[in-house]
């Protein structure tokens, strides 16, 4: 359900170029993710995430906004969607959780989203306050969002691991 918001968010407001292209991108993530969580798959939980941020990719690409004031959201979005679905995946197992694990881990991915989103607003500021300042600002903020990107990332093998 969280992905097909995410791909809803990129094509409800992209051109019919985006609509018409994205659509079919989307429609394979949603049928990717379905069959990873059915078959036990986790590597097609990534070809769906992939996808999915393609889409939004395709938005910002062909209709060009300057800075997309969604993107906290959608970057949350894609953390929540990777997390639910490794978590489904790891329920499969039946191993019997701890009383109040699973609570505990609610909490866990809760904070993490919303420290996607604080990060990610940050960051979206600091490139609305620096985008025309030459190309040493345009290195920094990439760097920046690798380093964020690296952070998510460890933070979610983490707490699937």
């Amino acid at each position: 359900m969280c992905a097909g918001g995410l791909a809803t968010l990129a094509l409800a407001r992209g051109s019919d170029l985006v609509l018409r292209i994205g659509i079919r991108g989307t429609a394979v993530a949603l049928l990717a993710l379905i069959a990873a969580l059915v078959l036990g798959w986790p590597r097609l939980v990534t070809l769906a995430l992939v996808l999915v941020g393609a889409a939004y990719g395709l938005y910002l690409g062909v209709d060009g906004p300057a800075l997309d004031p969604a993107a906290p959201a959608f970057a949350a979005g894609l953390f929540l969607t990777a997390e639910l679905a490794h978590w489904s995946l790891e329920d499969r197992e039946n191993v019997k959780a701890e009383p109040g694990e699973n609570l505990r881990r609610v909490a866990i991915v809760a904070g993490l989203a919303g420290a996607v989103v604080v990060v990610s607003g940050a960051l979206l500021a600091l490139a609305d306050v620096a985008r025309t300042r030459g190309l040493a600002v345009d290195l920094l903020g990439a760097a920046a969002a690798a380093a964020t990107l690296l952070v998510v990332a460890l933070f979610a093998r983490k707490s699937t691991g």
